[in-house]
């Protein structure tokens, strides 16, 4: 509770009104200092609010910049992969396209060599078929070849041993033949010696 204010005389209250109006204006100067104060503390937010504001927004920017850049990256990653896409797809229906062709083609060279396979095998086995009937008629033929063989021999042996029969019945006449006539010989030699006077014996 304020104290009582005493009533004196006029040049007392001259003194407390002016007492009175330097409190004011104290108050006044410290309200003015006070509101200078919170205007300089409201303009350093204000400042910090601005710097912040502007590194948001330079932040903003640089994230903005970055996300097209990396839109644009993807983007470009995107149409490499359509084009890798598209290439692959390509040589793959490329391949496909190749590998049918290539099947048709050893298909058909398979048929072929079945053909000639099984052509080939006919001939062997008429090659075999003949031969064998070959070696059974070389069999055959040598056979009877042998059997005129022996039987030629056997002709061969009777008419080798009929001849010799013969040469040495011819041989054993001729000799009975010679030894009769060298015995005549001998005799008219002999006589014709002792005609002579000699005597054969000692001759």
């Amino acid at each position: 509770m304020p104290p009582k204010k005493k009533k004196g005389k006029g040049k007392g209250k001259g003194k407390k009104k002016g007492k009175k109006k330097d409190d004011t204006q104290l108050e006044l100067e410290d309200k003015f200092k006070k509101t200078m104060d919170e205007i300089e503390a409201l303009k350093d937010h204000l400042a910090i609010r601005r710097e912040f504001t502007r590194r948001s927004k330079s932040a903003s920017a640089e994230m903005a910049r970055k996300k097209e850049e990396a839109e644009k990256e993807l983007e470009e990653h995107k149409e490499d992969q359509r084009a890798i896409n598209a290439d692959m797809t390509r040589q793959y229906k490329t391949m496909q396209t190749e590998m049918g062709l290539r099947i048709h083609q050893l298909e058909t060279e398979l048929g072929r060599t079945r053909s000639q396979l099984s052509s080939t095998e006919a001939e062997l086995r008429k090659s075999y078929e003949d031969r064998k009937k070959m070696i059974e008629q070389r069999d055959s033929e040598i056979m009877d070849l042998r059997l005129k063989i022996d039987s030629m021999e056997k002709a061969y042996e009777n008419v080798l041993r009929e001849a010799l029969d013969n040469l040495m019945k011819k041989l054993d006449d001729a000799k009975e033949l010679w030894e009769g006539r060298s015995a005549i010989i001998q005799g008219k030699n002999k006589q014709t010696l002792l005609d002579f006077g000699l005597n054969p014996l000692d001759i």
